[in-house]
């Protein structure tokens, strides 16, 4: 099964000391490589950091939260597909986009 660019999951907590799980925003395409096995994903925190993007009510087109959400386009991650085991909902496309441009600004292509 291919998920598709938008939708949140819930999956594995990567860097914790004892196993944990959040809400991860998928972020790749059909265009990754392994794209019917994994997915390039975003962390959904719920607490508030500097620089991460609030997700509004009206941005979850099926879905939501319980919880005021928030988007870490810093904190980024591959999560074979079998690890995603309940959907949360999916992110309007203009947040999605948002999350993307943000996380690119961490990684700008050297000069030269």
């Amino acid at each position: 099964m291919s998920y598709v660019q938008g939708e949140v999951w819930w999956g594995p907590a990567p860097h914790k000391s004892d196993p944990a799980y959040r809400p991860w925003l998928i972020v790749s395409d059909s265009s990754h490589p392994f794209g019917s096995v994994e997915s390039i994903v975003v962390g959904m925190p719920t607490q508030q950091h500097p620089e991460g993007i609030p997700v509004p009510d009206d941005a979850w087109i099926q879905g939501g939260s319980k919880t005021r959400a928030y988007i870490s386009p810093w904190y980024v991650t591959t999560i074979k597909e079998r690890d995603l085991d309940d959907q949360q909902g999916l992110l309007s496309q203009s947040l999605v986009r948002e999350a993307i441009e943000s996380l690119h600004q961490y990684m700008p292509a050297p000069d030269g």
